[in-house]
């Protein structure tokens, strides 16, 4: 995916999102500190992505990564390619639903670069499952 400037708070938001279910690998750019021994490692796990739209995606999972985080992101498409990307963690959220805030935890990313023949991809899949579900948030 071309590389994209980070965004503020007002503009971050203007492509629309669409609601799915894809798989993702996510793997840590750059080290991290267990909390509890001091070890440093980097981190590889197998997540979900819930919403996406061209210029990121929300990442559901019960150990977010901390915000500013660069990462690699590669997902499935339903048709069996893959997208990959270097992103970077806008956002996280650790703590579990509840009635008063019933928002999953997990991770905003920010799409950074990768290939451009995967953002084309990315992008005509994200522009298909809008006009298919017919809306966005």
């Amino acid at each position: 995916m071309p590389e994209v400037q980070p965004q503020d708070e007002r503009t971050r938001r203007v492509d629309p999102r669409a609601d799915v279910h894809l798989q993702a690998r996510i793997s840590t750019v750059s080290p991290q500190t267990d909390p509890s021994t001091g070890q440093v490692y980097f981190r590889a796990s197998d997540e979900t992505c819930e919403n996406i739209s061209r210029k990121g995606a929300f990442v559901v999972t019960f150990e977010p990564i901390r915000e500013g985080q660069q990462l690699l992101i590669e997902i499935d498409l339903p048709s069996g390619e893959e997208v990959s990307s270097l992103g970077r963690v806008c956002w996280s959220r650790a703590k579990l639903p509840s009635e008063a805030d019933p928002r999953r935890p997990g991770f905003g990313v920010e799409f950074l670069r990768g290939s451009r023949k995967n953002y084309h991809l990315f992008e005509r899949y994200v522009e298909q499952v809008i006009r298919a579900t017919g809306e966005a948030t």
